[in-house]
């Protein structure tokens, strides 16, 4: 799993973190669930995801033109150079991943999970 965290708000005061998935996200979650015929399981997860905490970012032409950039620089596969390049894209102020991949992206700030779980 991929989650970029970025803050909305007009005004500093207003701005809120949230978790900003790249659209893709939706499409990777559903599968498992789907593939086991379990469609409560999938309306769960597309409540979730459609949450106002929880943001999913358009992944549009200029983003995959960054993906296919990001994918040329540093060999990450094509959906995580997508989630890469959105976050870039929205601005995100951290990467939340347990992809340790992702830190040959230079100008993203990555969090690996696993290594915030040991500490």
């Amino acid at each position: 799993m991929c989650l970029s965290c970025a803050r909305f708000g007009k005004h500093p005061r207003q701005a809120r973190s949230k978790l900003s998935p790249a659209n893709l996200h939706y499409l990777k979650t559903l599968v498992g669930p789907l593939k086991e015929g379990d469609s409560a399981l999938a309306d769960v997860y597309t409540q979730l995801l459609m949450a106002t905490e929880i943001r999913l970012l358009p992944i549009t032409l200029d983003v995959l033109r960054d993906a296919a950039r990001l994918r040329a620089d540093t060999s990450l596969k094509t959906p995580d150079a997508i989630h890469a390049a959105t976050a870039l894209a929205a601005g995100s102020d951290l990467f939340v991943t347990n992809d340790v991949g992702f830190r040959r992206v230079a100008s993203l700030q990555v969090v690996i999970i696993s290594e915030v779980a040991q500490s």
